[in-house]
């Protein structure tokens, strides 16, 4: 059995092979309860056709800890890796997913909201899929910020609705209760990503926004208990990535696409099925017996 850690997961799974298993949750027959909080851990149990993985990973704030491991369709464990590490490379990976399904071709300028653990790996999955020249990021912490725009070649900004102004593409990665930008600030044509907000209490998006917008969701279970942004604005999505990957979605007619994610544990499973299969083949990670 294979184990990676943060690093080796990284190695593992690169970006545009993650968009890719991304498209497998969405087209396979997957299993999805919804988590649990245990402790100081959340536990996510899934399946995706013969493999099912659990994830456990720290809720603790300054303890990015957790794993995940996998199981073949016989229950015999896979190998096992690095949860917090995973868990951002496949939230980036879904929205950029989502991006590409969503956003307008020539997008060139992303405002990234948020400079935390998530927010790296959003502005990889959009510039996987887009041709993005500008990235302008925002965060309450300023240093954060400018610490996230040097890594990524972007810019620092203090005002989000400045940011949101000029992007064709915003992500939101924070753990805010109250919306981050101003209905006003969203163009024509702009494609949001909202992926922080994932429980009732917690909103990314003004509510003006999604009644505007045409909503798309990862799981309609999984938004209805705990998408905060959706429940305190009483909207329904317009339908799930599962529909538009299909091609059998409601036609879009709003000027702004949304997609809200909650996460679903499909997604750590195809995830980490691709990782470990692409470690072993490179030889990347610790075997243990």
């Amino acid at each position: 059995m294979r184990y990676l850690n943060a690093a080796e997961t990284r190695r593992a799974l690169p970006m545009p092979v993650a968009i890719e298993a991304m498209v497998e949750v969405f087209t396979g027959e997957s299993e999805t309860p919804l988590r649990s909080l245990l402790g100081g851990s959340l536990v996510m149990p899934g399946r995706l056709d013969d493999h099912m993985a659990i994830k456990v990973v720290s809720t603790v704030p300054g303890n990015p800890a957790g794993l995940v491991v996998l199981f073949g369709g016989d229950g015999s464990p896979v190998g096992i890796v690095d949860g917090p590490t995973l868990t951002a490379i496949r939230t980036g990976a879904v929205a950029g997913l989502a991006t590409r399904l969503l956003a307008s071709e020539g997008a060139s300028t992303l405002a990234m909201l948020g400079a935390g653990a998530m927010a790296f790996d959003q502005i990889e999955a959009v510039r996987a899929v887009r041709p993005i020249a500008r990235v302008l990021v925002w965060s309450r912490d300023k240093a954060n910020a400018e610490g996230l725009a040097g890594r990524v070649g972007g810019a620092a900004v203090s005002d989000p609705d400045e940011a949101v102004s000029l992007a064709d593409v915003v992500s939101c990665a924070t753990p805010a209760k109250t919306a981050l930008f101003s209905s006003e600030a969203v163009q024509e044509g702009t494609h949001v990503n909202a992926v922080g907000a994932f429980t009732p209490e917690m909103v990314e998006v003004p509510a003006e926004v999604l009644d505007r917008g045409y909503v798309v969701v990862d799981d309609l279970e999984a938004a209805a208990a705990e998408a905060g942004d959706l429940i305190q604005a009483d909207r329904v999505a317009n339908t799930t990535l599962f529909d538009l990957v299909a091609g059998t979605h409601p036609q879009i007619g709003e000027d702004v696409t949304v997609f809200k994610s909650v996460g679903i544990a499909a997604q750590d499973v195809a995830a980490a099925r691709v990782a470990l299969a692409g470690a072993e083949s490179s030889g990347i990670g610790t075997y243990l017996a």
